[in-house]
């Protein structure tokens, strides 16, 4: 979650104007801190047509936008999330107001919030997180230390060893049908009977993720 808030006041100081380095700097601030929530890929035109008219003292038009989505992991194998859900919610506005006291401001308020929600089933239990990082290390940690992959068919309970942690299904056109986890090995004859296949990468990845400091 990423959230920026404004609101002040800039008073006329007798009859001295208020500076143009001021107006400026409103605007500046601005644009920094809806990059900094919102990312600098598509600025919209609404927001730069309020940077614009800050810098030149003017009123502006108020923006309003609020939008959530929700979209589904692609990946193939390793799915790091089932489900991310996205929220952007952002208003900001400038213009001429008089103070209490009837004298002339500048009145500057804007707010701008965006956050992600992960989620991801593992085994009996849905984990949820506010990051790509964050939901990696909660998923391998809620993972068995060790991952087989299934070769001969879906993996459901009587098809596959006694003892998993987890199991999951692939998306179809994925390289495996899909994975086990468990914290101790199973037999190896069974395992190959059944047609698990040891993932030898899995266990030095997951120590990273699981090691990793928080963000």
């Amino acid at each position: 979650m990423i959230e920026k808030n404004f609101d002040k006041m800039y008073a006329m100081k007798g009859c001295r104007e208020i500076p143009q380095s001021t107006f400026t700097r409103i605007a500046n601030r601005l644009l920094k801190e809806y990059v900094e929530v919102n990312g600098n890929l598509l600025i919209p035109e609404e927001i730069q047509a309020i940077v614009d008219a800050i810098k030149r003292g003017k009123d502006t038009d108020e923006y309003d936008y609020d939008h959530t989505y929700e979209i589904n992991c692609v990946e193939r194998n390793d799915r790091t999330y089932d489900t991310c859900k996205t929220m952007y919610e952002n208003h900001a506005r400038a213009f001429w107001d008089t103070d209490e006291y009837g004298d002339p401001v500048y009145h500057a308020t804007w707010y701008f919030f965006t956050s992600e929600t992960y989620t991801k089933r593992v085994g009996n239990q849905t984990i949820r997180a506010g990051s790509y990082s964050e939901i990696n290390r909660k998923v391998y940690a809620a993972k068995g230390k060790y991952r087989y992959y299934c070769t001969h068919r879906p993996p459901s309970p009587g098809l596959i060893p006694a003892g998993f942690i987890s199991y999951e299904t692939y998306l179809r056109g994925s390289e495996h049908i899909g994975e086990v986890t468990y914290n101790e090995k199973p037999d190896a004859a069974e395992l190959t009977a059944l047609g698990l296949v040891f993932d030898p990468n899995y266990a030095p990845r997951r120590k990273i993720y699981t090691e990793a400091k928080n963000d």
